[in-house]
């Protein structure tokens, strides 16, 4: 899906928070997936309980964005004089791409995205990203830990068990493979997101999952990252020990 470009500078995460970050858009855009097919303002406006207007308004917005396209189509089937003008009409902008998120997804990355943005550290874009991905990781495994769950030194196998069931709440549907202390992600809450920029985005979610081990398993960190979006045959990485630093060493 094209949205005009990379997540890069502090406009083109404004732009990405513009999207996704407005409710009754996000609405919008799921009423018209939902229709899997051209679906019309009036019936957008219907289905959404807003006016004709504000409907078009956000439709546009989402054309504009990359998200959606239109098209001018006579629905009478009729031609020629007298027939009208054609309707603007919506769909998914790339109608291939099977997306199997929920609006609640889509909250999240706002979340963070209006996070990233709203730093001042003077930090490059990606930094950021990072710093607030792993950022709110731990803030989940903390939650968690305050919650009675006895999180901290779990060991590997222990570490991804508790990294899979806190990934689970956020559309991840991660897996394990016991042996090789991996994590796949069987879907991704950011799909949409990651094809558009693969890099950045699917930095964003690792991170937040070395945030969560940082918590349950300080020891621990990720190796050999994969990622659909760049062409990998899946997303996820392994869980291993973090190598001992020797200056620090004693």
């Amino acid at each position: 899906m094209d949205v005009q470009g990379p997540i890069g500078s502090e406009e083109e995460i404004r732009r990405l928070v513009s999207a996704l970050g407005d409710p009754t858009r996000r609405r919008v855009f799921f009423t018209v997936r939902e229709a899997d097919g051209l679906v019309g303002k009036d019936e957008v406006a219907e289905r959404v309980g807003i006016n004709r207007r504000l409907a078009g308004f956000h439709l546009d917005k989402l054309v504009e964005q990359g998200f959606l396209r239109a098209e001018f189509h006579r629905r009478t089937g009729r031609s020629g004089p007298g027939a009208g003008r054609p309707a603007k009409l919506y769909a998914l902008a790339e109608a291939e791409i099977a997306v199997q998120l929920h609006e609640r997804h889509y909250d999240l990355l706002a979340t963070l995205l209006l996070r990233a943005m709203t730093d001042r550290t003077g930090a490059p874009a990606d930094e950021v990203l990072d710093r607030v991905g792993f950022e709110f990781g731990r803030e989940l495994a903390e939650r968690e830990g305050a919650a009675g769950a006895g999180l901290g030194n779990k060991t590997i196998t222990e570490a991804v068990t508790q990294v899979i069931r806190l990934l689970s709440r956020y559309g991840f549907a991660p897996q394990a493979d016991a042996e090789s202390g991996s994590i796949t992600a069987r879907a991704c809450p950011f799909e949409e997101m990651a094809q558009a920029d693969p890099d950045r985005v699917c930095a964003l979610d690792r991170s937040i999952w070395r945030g969560v081990l940082s918590v349950v398993a300080p020891r621990a960190t990720l190796a050999d990252p994969t990622a659909r979006a760049r062409g990998d045959a899946t997303c996820g990485a392994r869980v291993v020990e973090a190598p001992v630093d020797p200056v620090g060493a004693t």
